[in-house]
């Protein structure tokens, strides 16, 4: 996958289809797994259907990897941003502010009534 096009609906689909991948091919192979009451012939088949499988699980678990890898890389080039400000955050911002300005009005007027006091 190119960096350069990568979106975050793209690597979530490729993501879960790496993951999707590497659990079929383990459950294929637990499938072979029962060998009892099996001729000689048909348990060649289901050996090389194993080795065919392994081969398909590592080639899966090398994409998982390459994904990782392609991951890290984005985030540290600034391609991946999990830094900047999203609208939520802005939001958050905007009400701090809000609230910090209502406290501060708040002390003035306290401090204009403790000196209207003190006078």
């Amino acid at each position: 996958m190119d960096p350069n096009q990568c979106s975050s609906g793209a690597l979530i689909d490729q993501a879960n289809a790496t993951i999707a991948q590497l659990l079929r091919r383990f459950e294929n192979i637990v499938a072979l797994a029962p060998v009892a009451g099996h001729d000689r012939s048909q348990t060649a088949v289901e050996c090389y259907q194993v080795e065919v499988e392994t081969a398909a699980l590592i080639r899966a678990a090398e994409d998982t990897l390459s994904l990782s890898r392609l991951l890290k890389e984005m985030w540290l080039f600034g391609q991946l941003d999990t830094i900047g400000e999203t609208a939520v955050e802005a939001k958050t911002e905007e009400h701090a502010r809000a609230v910090a300005e209502g406290l501060k009005k708040i002390i003035e007027r306290e401090t204009m009534v403790m000196e209207r006091k003190e006078s």
